[in-house]
Formats: C-alpha cells, sequence, structure tokens
C-alpha cells in the first residue's frame, strides 16, 4: 500500500472514531495505526518497536514528570495554600473580583508558569489558584483555559522549552539565535490575548455570568469537609508550603535537574511535614492515581499512533505529498501558508506532521535568501495554539482533566478561537516585518 495512502487512511479513520463517538478515543488510537501499519506490511514485531520506541520518549519527556506533578500539585491544593494566596490576593481589590481581572491573572499566572519551560506545570500552576473564581464568577472554564494557553504559547520563545529545542533540531538551526528571533514574534502575541479579554468578556456578560462578585472569605475553600473527616488543609504550614512550591518553579526554571526529580523530592517533603500520618498520604495519593490513570491511557494512546505514523515513514510520505502540492507561484511563501492553516490542520493530525516538514521548508526558504529561523519563526509560538486545541497531545488532557472539561467539546471551541488569533498573530507579524 502506498505510504501516503495509509497516513490519509489512518488519519480520516481516527477523526471518523471521534464523530461516532462509539469507541473510546484511547482504543482508537491504539487499533486504527496497528491496522495501517499491518497494512503495510509490518510485522508485530517491529509495530512493537515503534511503539514501545515512542511511548519511553513520550515518558521521558511528560509522562514522568505528569505522574509527580499531579501528586505534588493534588496535596499542595489539599493543603490549602492556594487558597490563603487566593485570599490574600482579594484583599489588593478589596474582596472585590471583576472578570477582566479573572482574565488577566490568568495570562499573567499562565505566563509565569511558563517560564519552567512545560506546559503542563503551567497549568498545574494556574488552574488550581483561579478555578475558585471561575467558579464562583460562573466563568466558562473552556474560555479560561483558551485565555491561559494564549499566554503559554506566547512564552514559547524561552531557549530551554521543548518547543524551542524541538524546532531547531527538526530545522537544524541555532537554538539561542532561533530562541531570540522569538521574541518580536511573541510580542505580536499580546494585541491577539487583549482581543480575548474582550471577546470572552462580552460573552460571559452575554450568558448571563457574573461579572463581578464580592467574594468573602468563607468562599476561599471550594468544599467542606464532611461531617467527621479530619481536614487535610494545614494553614499554620503555609509558608513552608509556598517556600517549597517557589523552590520546585525556580529549579524547574533554572533546570539543575529532571523536572520528575523536582517533584518527586517536594512531593516527599509535602507528605513528611503535612501528611506524616500513612491515612492521609494513602488517600491523597489514591487521588493522584486516579487522575494519572487518565493521562496515562491517552499517553499511551498518542504514542501509538505517533510512533507509526513516524516510524512507518507515512509522516515523510505525507508531508513530502503536501509541499509538492504547492502551486509553484506560491512556493517562496508556503511557510507562511502552512502557519496559517496550522491549528485547524492540528486539531485533526498530530504536529509531527508540521516538524517533519522543517527541512524541507528550510531548503525551499533558502532558494529565496531566508534563513532557517525566518522560515521557522511562524511556527514555534504559534504551534502552542494549535497542539493546545489538539486531542493529540498529552498536555491538553492534563489541562482538561484540571478544568473537569470534556477533550472534545474544548477542542472543536478552542481550535475555532485559537485559529482566528493564529490569523490576528500572524496578520501583525507579517505588518510589521517580523514574519517574511
Amino acid at each position: 500500500m502506498n505510504l501516503t495512502f495509509a497516513a490519509v487512511l489512518m488519519v480520516l479513520l481516527v477523526i471518523l472514531s471521534l464523530f461516532v463517538k462509539r469507541v473510546p478515543m484511547q482504543y482508537a488510537l491504539y487499533i486504527v495505526p496497528i491496522f495501517c501499519a499491518l497494512l503495510l506490511g509490518f510485522g508485530f514485531d517491529e509495530i512493537g518497536e515503534m511503539f514501545i520506541g515512542q511511548v519511553n520518549t513520550a515518558m521521558q519527556a511528560a509522562g514522568y514528570m505528569c505522574l509527580f506533578a499531579m501528586i505534588y500539585f493534588n496535596m499542595l491544593s489539599e493543603t490549602g495554600m492556594f487558597q490563603i494566596l487566593v485570599s490574600r490576593l482579594l484583599k489588593v481589590f478589596h474582596g472585590r473580583m471583576n472578570v477582566y481581572a479573572v482574565m488577566v491573572l490568568t495570562s499573567v499566572i499562565a505566563a509565569i508558569g511558563m517560564l519552567t519551560a512545560t506546559v503542563v506545570t503551567a497549568y498545574l500552576i494556574v488552574f488550581p489558584i483561579m478555578l475558585p473564581f471561575y467558579k464562583k464568577l460562573k466563568f466558562d472554564r473552556v474560555a479560561a483555559m483558551i485565555i491561559a494557553q494564549t499566554s503559554i504559547a506566547a512564552m514559547c520563545f524561552v531557549p530551554w522549552g521543548i518547543a524551542v529545542v524541538n524546532s531547531s533540531v527538526y530545522a537544524g538551526v541555532n537554538a539561542m539565535e532561533l530562541s531570540q528571533r522569538l521574541i518580536p514574534v511573541a510580542v505580536c502575541f499580546i494585541p491577539a490575548i487583549i482581543l480575548q479579554w474582550i471577546y470572552f468578556g462580552i460573552r460571559h456578560k452575554k450568558s448571563g455570568g457574573l461579572m463581578s462578585v464580592q467574594w468573602e472569605e468563607e468562599h476561599t475553600r471550594e468544599g467542606e469537609k464532611k461531617e467527621g473527616e479530619e481536614s487535610l488543609e494545614r494553614p499554620k504550614l503555609f509558608w513552608f508550603n509556598l517556600l517549597l512550591f517557589l523552590a520546585v518553579v525556580a529549579l524547574l526554571s533554572l533546570n539543575v535537574m529532571p523536572a520528575y526529580l523536582v517533584f518527586i523530592f517536594a512531593s516527599f517533603l509535602t507528605i513528611i511535614v503535612d501528611y506524616p500520618k500513612p491515612a492521609q498520604h494513602q488517600k491523597l495519593l489514591a487521588q493522584s492515581g486516579k487522575r494519572f490513570f487518565n493521562t496515562l491511557m491517552m499517553l499511551v494512546g498518542i504514542s501509538f499512533f505517533i510512533g507509526i505514523f513516524q516510524g512507518s515513514g507515512m509522516v515523510q510520505a505525507l508531508a513530502e505529498s503536501v509541499t509538492g502540492s504547492v502551486p509553484e507561484f506560491m512556493t517562496r511563501y508556503i511557510h507562511i501558508v502552512l502557519a496559517l492553516v496550522m491549528v485547524v490542520v492540528i486539531r485533526f493530525i498530530p504536529n509531527r506532521i508540521y516538524n517533519s516538514m522543517y527541512p524541507v521548508l528550510v531548503s525551499i526558504g533558502a532558494r529565496f535568501g531566508l534563513a532557517g529561523t525566518d522560515v521557522i519563526a511562524p511556527f514555534v509560538c504559534n504551534m502552542s495554539l494549535a497542539t493546545g486545541s489538539s486531542p493529540f497531545t498529552a498536555t491538553t488532557h492534563v489541562g482538561t482533566s484540571l478544568l473537569d472539561l470534556d477533550v472534545t467539546e474544548y477542542c472543536n471551541r478552542a481550535a475555532a478561537v485559537q485559529t482566528v488569533t493564529n490569523l490576528v498573530i500572524l496578520g501583525i507579524a507579517i505588518l510589521v516585518g517580523v514574519v517574511r
């Protein structure tokens, strides 16, 4: 079977399963790639090697960190530290919180969290802090995640981030040079972020949500303990937990050790100081396990899909077909054309298809005097808008689980908004000469 045809067939079958909703998405990602690989003549041993290689990569890149990060942040949330921070933050606003202030805080905290260069960590920082506000104001949590993701995308220029590192490797350019080239592109996100605040503010008002709320002290804790149940809050250990939290953020930002080790040490210290009783930490570990199980299932499914998609050669074949189908007169601008439609494409296809095209795009750009960093500039930060709206990205499932959202519904709505956002950002970047 032709590789390009197999790639298209695999993508179409997965998309069809998403719309039909008769098969869990994880199993669609397991079965469909295996079926297509068998049609291409690969044996089960070869399929297993493709899958295992990819799942090992995914676990090293995100899986282990997700596991221990969820354990740590679940415990940290139970200590009440975030609620105390919310309470003290409200004093700055004299106990009154406006919906626009909530959106601004979401953007700012998400951007600060992304200094760790990890989307999952940024989610785990911003959403536990802001979730009580979303619920009290009846603010759309899909909108909240879109706003957070846009700020996270703007911060993807940091040179220690996986987006810059991966893109520089695929494109064969220097990571620091690419990072510096991306800073002007990141600045172009600011008008788009402001437009999102305005848009979601208007939608919130029309939906009948509260525009502002007087937040009383007792509202800062979402869940009241049941009668006879021992409280897990640790207000007396607030400063210990806050300093440990700041140390975690600093260590992640400085990249002095693997992120999963940071969270292992942080969760260990939280256990022995906050929850030394076996019954307490066993309960918290069980809570985290339930949340991580869904993430792990999806991580394995994505690894099946991407491992076979890439290992079989389907990605490269599809990339060459896409670039080869562009009319000759548009060749000079092919990188811009592909960037403009990126969010829509990656909603249904893993972003690896774009990564695999980078070498081809760089070589085409060189024919027209464009540096490799110029060709890749429209993709790196804006790619986060696309991957943040895609069910094929493990981080999407982490964010939606934190906000208790349906993944498919979120991706459908997010892809529409982020498509417009992407067009606005690239339009501004082209007008000011940042993208050329």
